[in-house]
């Protein structure tokens, strides 16, 4: 039988920070953007790839919508049961394992899960400190001290850093 305290929940660490990254893009971005996607669609309409054309325009439209709003605050939980984030709850035997990335001058703490999706949760950790996370995740979770990058995060990485839109 489980102990009473372990049933109910405990509060670790909570912190607010931005829901998502967001970086402030300029006219010149977007211009070098929608000229790059016009011509992969075109061409993606030479080859009678409708679809690959109509993926192209969403990502344009999406990387826009993004970049015009801006994040809203949200509260980041973690507690005895596991993370609390956006109104959702991952549950520890849910993650797998924690480390931490800076991307557009901002710390983030990633979180592999053992679903499929999300596969990884991103939170930004805004006013708290990469050291308070550790002592209160490293009780539940493994801790990579190497981020973890997948195929695609490379490709993405490099890709970038070879053709700046900015």
């Amino acid at each position: 039988m489980p102990d009473k305290q372990d049933l109910e929940e405990r509060t670790l660490l909570e912190w607010e920070a931005p829901e998502r990254l967001y970086v402030k893009r300029g006219k010149t971005y977007f211009k070098n953007l929608f000229t790059l996607l016009g011509v992969l669609a075109a061409v993606a309409i030479f080859f009678k790839e409708f679809l690959l054309a109509g993926v192209l325009a969403s990502f344009g439209f999406l990387q826009w919508a993004l970049n015009s709003s801006t994040p809203k605050i949200t509260k980041y939980l973690v507690t005895n049961r596991g993370i609390r984030m956006h109104g959702h709850d991952y549950e520890w035997e849910h993650l797998k394992e924690f480390w931490f990335a800076e991307h557009a001058g901002q710390n983030v703490l990633h979180v592999d899960t053992k679903a499929t999706f999300p596969g990884r949760l991103y939170l930004l950790l805004g006013r708290v400190s990469k050291e308070e996370i550790t002592d209160v995740l490293r009780n539940h979770l493994p801790y990579q001290q190497q981020a973890k990058e997948d195929l695609m995060e490379k490709i993405s990485v490099e890709v970038s850093r070879r053709f700046p839109l900015e």
